[in-house]
């Protein structure tokens, strides 16, 4: 994976992703996404351009430039131009890319508002905005971003027409979806991934590595540390009130889970939309070490996860989750809308702590956290997380033993698991020692199963 090589190469020439960004022009924090795999740049996109500008000249000035070359397999004589072209070669060589997203976006969108029978003022009617950038969008002028809230209204407004228009049939075809599959709930989610251009073979190769996970499930590490060497009394026993940037929220999450994994039978709420900057490779091992004694200790835990993202990301994601979740004591949760893009919001609360971050995007190196031991305190922010949950939606199940359906579902065998195919979930189920499923609820993964069924399942009927 991309995330994996870059890290690498940044492992190689003695350098971290900060010192990097200092000769990249580009914020540590966007290299930070493309570290923890919550960024995927174009192989020809200004980021990519940037980032191998920034692994070069950092290389260069610090005397590593033969380094670079051994990982990437050049010449170091070969020159800047040259050393860089082969540099995004390796970094982008198992990258699957999406389409040519510009040109690609306007046919789409001109395609379906043509099926659908409505026009520009049509849509601006029901969003109630100006024609100008949806104009833009239609003449190729401009495409939109992934989060964008403007397109999500835009995509309601195509399925409403097409509902009242009777050709559903018809956008489902343009889709390559079942028609079952565009409900009120899933519709503009599943418009929106076809207008931005999703590639076909990166959601296969991406449901083909989680069902091979499922297969053959990854254990915990077991080379993890004692959960007393992570989570010190020194830790557990501070009152510090404020925490400031990563280190600090790095400091207090163990301080809060190695709290928490005291408390046997409690319940974590974890919800957090900021940057993953903050879960840096050794960090993450004093993560996952806390994690897994919580669990040990049947501490139950609710999360709210934030998957306004690529959808072969997304299952890249779920990926280093199965172990956790495998578990059966975490209840997975996503919303459908879209996250900010000007603030970022991190919360976690147990029985009787909490950390509370909130900060602009892009500033989490200054955000200050507070860690909360008045209860009335947490009661109150409890109570905001309540209000959270009013619209999410489950992402997954897990289950262990036979899968029993108690519906109709259209079945394939793949290998070692069955899918099991409806509209509203897909049910990976692996039918070799140990029998479990996993029950998917996310519009993008079902979508993605079935696109995987359709190439290489055989239909066993229902």
């Amino acid at each position: 994976m991309l995330k994996d090589k870059v890290r690498t190469v940044i492992k190689a020439v003695g350098g971290t992703y900060v010192r990097v960004s200092e000769y990249s022009g580009m914020a540590a924090a966007n290299i930070g996404k493309i570290t923890n795999g919550s960024r995927i740049p174009a192989r020809k996109s200004s980021t990519a351009y940037k980032l191998s500008a920034g692994i070069y000249r950092f290389s260069e000035a610090t005397g590593k430039l033969d380094n670079l070359c051994a990982t990437i397999g050049c010449e170091t004589a070969a020159g800047e131009k040259k050393i860089r072209k082969a540099l995004l070669d390796w970094l982008y060589e198992d990258v699957v890319e999406l389409d040519d997203r510009t040109e690609g976006f306007a046919k789409r969108i001109n395609e379906i508002m043509s099926v659908a029978g409505v026009g520009i003022p049509e849509i601006c009617t029901a969003t109630g905005s100006g024609r100008t950038l949806l104009a833009a969008y239609c003449d190729g002028s401009k495409i939109p971003t992934h989060r964008s809230k403007y397109l999500i209204g835009v995509c309601e407004s195509i399925y409403s027409h097409a509902k009242e228009g009777n050709v559903i049939d018809a956008i489902a075809e343009m889709l390559e979806v079942p028609t079952s599959a565009l409900t009120d709930n899933n519709a503009a989610l599943i418009i929106r991934e076809w207008l931005l251009g999703r590639n076909e073979n990166a959601d296969i190769k991406a449901t083909a590595s989680l069902i091979k996970q499922i297969t053959s499930p990854p254990a915990l590490p077991s080379n993890l540390p004692e959960p007393g060497e992570v989570a010190t009394d020194e830790i557990l026993n501070e009152n510090q009130i404020l925490y400031t940037g990563i280190n600090g929220l790095q400091r207090a999450v163990i301080r809060f889970l190695g709290n928490a994994a005291g408390k046997p039978g409690s319940e974590l709420l974890l919800y957090s939309d900021q940057s993953m900057e903050w879960m840096q490779a050794r960090y993450t091992i004093k993560w996952m070490t806390l994690m897994k004694e919580c669990l040990h200790n049947g501490v139950k835990m609710r999360i709210i996860h934030n998957i306004d993202r690529d959808p072969s990301e997304m299952l890249f994601a779920l990926q280093n989750w199965l172990p956790l979740y495998m578990t059966g004591l975490i209840e997975p949760y996503y919303r459908s809308d879209t996250s900010g893009s000007r603030f970022s919001h991190t919360v976690f609360i147990s029985e009787d702590e909490c950390i509370d971050g909130f900060c602009t995007v892009g500033a989490e190196r200054n955000c200050l956290y507070h860690y909360i031991t008045d209860s009335e305190y947490v009661a109150d922010v409890r109570q905001s997380y309540e209000k959270l949950l009013f619209g999410i939606k489950p992402l997954l199940r897990f289950e262990r033993g036979v899968f029993n359906p108690q519906k109709h579902y259209t079945v394939y065998e793949c290998g070692d698991v069955r899918l099991y195919l409806s509209s509203d979930d897909a049910v990976v189920s692996k039918f070799i020692e140990p029998q479990c499923s996993f029950i998917l609820k996310h519009p993008y993964l079902i979508r993605m199963f079935n696109i995987y069924a359709q190439h290489f399942g055989r239909e066993t009927g229902s």
